[in-house]
């Protein structure tokens, strides 16, 4: 039987990779075609020869990405696309022969970050393809493309035809390619997963709306297949991102789709644990609080941006929530779920930021209590409304604003660590090296334990032994198997 059309707006799931079948997979547009700087070709990726031949060393491929979870979860997957058209992952010391830099533009500091690693690169690799994809790419290509050194700029909207591309130039296309099974070996231990690009609130500080399109959600069944496959790699921690994740479905007309989603995605063997990346205030439903509260595959932690802590503040940020629903959201998930983590995203110096209402601010996060502050100096964006509102904030008094507001989220970091000395945590070890393994508890602390290298990929029982702003000591108590 075919299948049915699918709804309008919908992502359609990306070809196959090549090799067997495995198993049953911040602050938040026109789009943007790829600039190409070579003739489109077909890469002459051939099939791997039965007859045995000499040993060809595979190319060598590097990521340098900026940013959010979306783009860390799309350099993985180009990862994995090129992987199987036969590039190995570049380690220290080897020179590739493509690096894709994934970049970033939400403020201008992530702007003159994007700028100053494609340049560096470029210099470091003169060898090398070089390939910029990312916002910074969608926003200013005509920019990027006159850096010297790069080669191929690709637009969001072209991501997962990453590898296609890439193939295609030139240089690339005299490398010894091979389809193959794509590796298992990744940049992550927690490997992000996309459900979703795009977002329509239009907030008046923000570009990405401009950079990332519309809200698209990626169908249900496609996302199922990616983190099945993510298992069959070995990846035990996944990562549910998207540019505003929290509304997935809507497009489709879904209610509570995200929830739904994530009893499909717990069900799957061998996923140890799941992760929900930032989520809006009115998206932390009583359904979704229910599965962190009550499925122990799903991690007790929530991003959810605040952005401001006055009302007039959101509403000229366009924000779609209040400090009260805010209010009310959180402290309902921190009722229903002992030990939870919550995590933020706040803009000191957004235009008519008086200090009364920043001092709002700082009541709304002392109030809350979050074990974790991402802390951002309002920055004008071209083309956004915020950019020319009147009463701008001077750089002087956003920097001080900033630092006052992350002196106390480091307090209250700390406080959230202090609360987990003595107890039993679970760490997903993500390092390990000279006797000190690494890893990160599903509530999101960094926790360091006396380990060796056979315990990454594994979760550990470990007793939290001393903390401080960063994380916490702490002495392992038993080691579960990897599963």
């Amino acid at each position: 039987m075919a299948e049915p059309a699918p709804a309008p707006g919908t992502l359609q799931p990306d070809p196959p990779l090549p090799g067997p079948p495995v198993g049953e997979r911040s602050p938040s547009p026109e789009r943007a075609e790829p600039v190409v700087h070579s003739p489109a070709a077909q890469s002459p990726v051939v099939q791997s020869p039965v007859a045995h031949s000499p040993v060809v060393q595979s190319p060598k491929v590097a990521f340098k990405t900026l940013g959010c979870r979306l783009n860390q979860a799309e350099s993985e997957q180009a990862l994995e696309a090129l992987g199987a058209r036969g590039f190995d992952l570049a380690h220290a010391g080897e020179a590739p022969d493509v690096v894709v830099v994934n970049t970033c533009t939400v403020t201008a500091e992530s702007t003159a970050s994007s700028r100053r690693l494609i340049r560096k690169t470029a210099e470091a690799n003169p060898q090398a393809t070089v390939v910029v994809t990312g916002c910074y790419a969608v926003a200013d290509p005509e920019a990027v493309r006159a850096i010297p050194g790069v080669d191929l700029v690709v637009g969001n909207d072209d991501k997962d035809r990453l590898a296609e591309l890439v193939t295609a130039v030139p240089s690339v296309r005299r490398l010894p390619l091979v389809t193959r099974p794509a590796p298992v070996e990744r940049l992550r231990t927690r490997v992000a997963v996309k459900a979703q690009t795009g977002c329509d609130e239009w907030c008046t500080f923000c570009i990405i709306p401009r950079t990332r399109g519309p809200l698209r959600s990626y169908p249900e069944r496609q996302i199922v297949d990616d983190v099945r496959r993510q298992v069959a790699r070995g990846v035990r921690e996944v990562v549910l991102t998207g540019v505003h994740l929290g509304r997935y479905g809507d497009d489709r007309g879904e209610r509570d789709a995200l929830a739904r989603l994530v009893d499909r995605l717990t069900a799957i063997d061998g996923l140890l644990r799941l992760r929900l990346s930032s989520i809006l205030p009115v998206q932390v439903t009583p359904a979704l609080v229910a599965r962190v509260r009550d499925d122990p595959k799903v991690c007790r932690h929530l991003h959810v941006p605040l952005q401001a802590g006055d009302d007039e503040i959101l509403a000229a940020m366009h924000r779609p929530y209040r400090i009260a629903e805010f209010l009310d959201r959180v402290e309902h998930a921190r009722a229903e779920v002992p030990g939870l983590g919550l995590s933020t995203d706040v803009i000191v110096g957004f235009p008519g930021e008086t200090r009364e209402q920043f001092a709002a601010t700082m009541a709304v996060v002392e109030r809350v209590g979050f074990s974790k502050l991402h802390v951002f100096r309002y920055s004008q964006r071209p083309d956004t409304p915020a950019a020319t509102m009147p009463d701008q904030v001077g750089d002087g008094e956003k920097k001080a604003r900033a630092r006052e507001l992350i002196a106390l989220g480091n307090e209250l970091r700390r406080r959230f660590h202090e609360d987990h000395v003595g107890r039993p945590i679970s760490v997903l070890v993500e390092s390990a090296s000279d006797g000190l393994a690494e890893g990160t508890s599903d509530n999101y602390i960094k926790v360091r334990f006396p380990g060796g290298p056979e315990l990454v990929d594994q979760v550990v029982t470990v007793r939290g032994l001393r903390a401080d702003s960063e994380g916490m000591e702490g002495t392992p108590l038993e080691a579960r198997e990897d599963r």
